[in-house]
């Protein structure tokens, strides 16, 4: 098409689906007829990432789900400890029950807290040894 017409909605939405059923954007637009930089301008207008584009699958972050994870597990934890420290609700468990909840309880603070670094103290981490030099020690 000439620069400055009007692209049919129609030939748009082919051009935008064609490009989110994985082909490559050269390729779709010479296949319409229309400009990669037309097809490029189409694509962000809809916040559409290519193939190329590093966020094209919006796949999340692996550190940010594990994080989100234990803030979650964490706020669960602080929730149900609340919950069992009430005087009413203690006194209406058995022995049993109680010491249970807080061998679970202990079980899982410390899990947490072995799992806990400090980030800056170098003397923590594992030395690696360069190849063969601990065999000849």
């Amino acid at each position: 098409m000439t620069r400055g017409v009007e692209h049919p909605a129609e030939l748009r939405a082919q051009a935008v689906a064609a490009v989110l059923a994985g082909q490559a954007l050269a390729d779709v637009a010479r296949r319409f007829g229309i400009a990669k930089g037309t097809l490029g301008n189409w694509l962000a207008e809809r916040n559409v990432g290519t193939v190329r584009t590093p966020d094209a699958h919006n796949e999340p972050d692996l550190g940010d789900l594990i994080y989100g994870l234990i803030t979650d597990h964490i706020a669960a934890i602080s929730a149900q400890l609340q919950a069992a420290s009430r005087p009413e609700w203690l006194c209406q468990q058995s022995a049993a029950e109680l010491g249970q909840l807080l061998g679970a309880e202990r079980d899982t603070l410390l899990r947490l807290l072995a799992g806990l670094r400090r980030i800056d103290d170098a003397d923590s981490r594992p030395a690696l040894d360069a190849a063969g030099a601990s065999e000849n020690a």
